[in-house]
């Protein structure tokens, strides 16, 4: 990966944050909608089509190994043609589309060397993310103490164990309003934070 400048790395930052502010409304629209959205079937069908190569088969290894296994199920529709979910599916939906924002963002800064930053709220997020990849559960040590902590939200050893978001009937620590916050109040920071960059890191 070619590294970037500070201020380009910044600047991506801020670009990739406001690409995922503008896709979760639609997304959480279209999940929690009374009633299936009006996108004619044919054109999700042609969006699960829209691949841009068919590569025949090679000697590779990894297809050697994926031919022993079964078939993937297949995708029949686009989300935004079922009609609303409701209970743990929903649950389970909303885990996935914010986690993936929340991840898509958190990768990124960890990539431009910005997540080893001291900032409470950068400390915070690197924590979410690594609940997100640990289904959705805290994995902390005893003794950890709360360096990281956004909004009144502080993290500490005793959330060991502790779902990040609201899962099978137990509170989580977030709500999905704290995510939308999170990345809101990120773009703010990383948005100041280039006035104070030169070459160096900022933190």
């Amino acid at each position: 990966m070619t590294k970037m400048s500070s201020k380009v790395a910044y600047q991506g930052a801020i670009d990739l944050i406001e690409a995922q502010l503008q896709a979760l409304p639609n997304a959480l629209a279209v999940l929690v909608s009374s009633s299936p959205a009006t996108i004619p079937r044919d054109r999700c069908d042609d969006l699960l089509r829209s691949r841009r190569h068919h590569l025949q088969d090679t000697g590779s290894v990894g297809n050697i190994v994926a031919s022993a296994s079964q078939d993937p199920p297949e995708v029949h529709v686009c989300m935004a043609m079922q009609p609303a979910l409701e209970g743990e599916q929903r649950e389970s939906y909303l885990i996935t589309i914010i986690g993936n924002a929340l991840l898509a963002v958190g990768t990124y800064l960890k990539a431009h060397d910005m997540a080893a930053m001291r900032t409470p709220e950068i400390q915070f997020l690197d924590h979410a993310c690594t609940a997100i990849l640990n289904g959705n559960r805290f994995q902390l040590d005893a003794g950890y103490m709360p360096i990281a902590s956004f909004d009144g939200l502080p993290i500490d050893g005793s959330l060991d164990g502790t779902p990040l978001f609201d899962q099978h009937g137990q509170q989580g620590l977030m709500g999905w309003g704290d995510a939308i916050a999170l990345l809101q109040w990120l773009l703010r920071y990383l948005d100041g934070s280039r006035h104070f960059v030169s070459g160096g890191d900022a933190g």
